[in-house]
């Protein structure tokens, strides 16, 4: 496995960037690539880091944070693992360490035994809760689709986009030239299918669950005047430009991925 140098950081709006490690790796006699994705959200006062990224990735994401940081963005104040899963989360004590004015912010209720020597520097947060960054502001939400039971998701005001770790994630590949591209620059990006296997390994729980309850709550998610959505940053998978769009096509792979157990 190595890495593809280059892609990333990338700008998606105004305040926020696309941080990560695109590596790649054989599959069926094929080299193709993948990641894990990890976000900046930039403001007048501070900044927020959602998810760590993979403990595989720190090399790169340091230096991607460097770069960015040599732009005279604000200083990390807060960090939103969206979970504590190690692809969300396993950075938080190199990043601690490295933003020592920092705080990890959100359902924080387990990171003490992870990072003990970081314990009083944990804030815990939920539903509705905010942060002001000066310029934008951060909105704690339901996870609609949850990992796990502190799964949280996270808004942002300014550039209108919508953290949801695991949910609306899919599992793909993209191959050479490709990375850094959003899942609507990659035509070709078979969305529905790498989702259903995304639930399949990922969130085996949609298997067996009806899951019109979760679309629905998707769809109103999304129709929110209160709080629209323009830009979708997964944890894993391109990030989404046209949600209204790309979703369609995610939902149906959640129908699939759950057929494939009904069928």
């Amino acid at each position: 496995m190595k890495s593809s140098l280059g892609a990333l950081p990338r700008r998606l709006a105004p305040g926020l960037d696309w941080l990560g490690d695109c590596y790649e790796f054989e599959f069926e006699g094929k080299v193709i690539h993948s990641y894990h994705s990890m976000f900046l959200v930039h403001g007048d006062e501070g900044s927020l880091v959602v998810d760590t990224g993979h403990a595989k990735d720190w090399a790169t994401l340091e230096r991607q944070l460097d770069s960015l940081m040599a732009t005279g963005i604000a200083p990390v104040r807060w960090i939103f693992p969206t979970h504590s899963e190690a692809p969300h989360s396993a950075n938080t004590g190199r990043l601690l360490v490295k933003f020592p004015d920092a705080v990890v912010w959100g359902d924080v209720r387990d990171y003490h035994l992870s990072f003990p020597e970081h314990a009083e520097r944990f804030v815990a947060a939920t539903v509705g809760d905010g942060l002001d960054l000066g310029r934008t502001r951060i909105i704690l939400g339901e996870a609609v689709i949850r990992d796990l039971v502190t799964s949280l998701w996270a808004y942002d005001t300014s550039s209108r986009t919508l953290f949801p770790g695991d949910g609306f994630a899919y599992m793909h590949h993209h191959e050479a030239g490709q990375c850094g591209l959003a899942a609507e620059e990659m035509p070709d990006l078979e969305i529905a299918e790498f989702t259903a296997i995304f639930a399949e390994y990922a969130l085996y729980w949609t298997r067996f669950t009806d899951l019109s309850p979760y679309v629905r709550a998707m769809d109103d998610l999304l129709a929110s005047t209160d709080c629209p959505v323009e830009i979708v940053a997964p944890g894993h998978g391109s990030p989404i430009l046209e949600p209204r769009m790309t979703v369609e096509k995610i939902k149906l792979g959640m129908s699939l991925g759950a057929g494939a157990h009904h069928g």
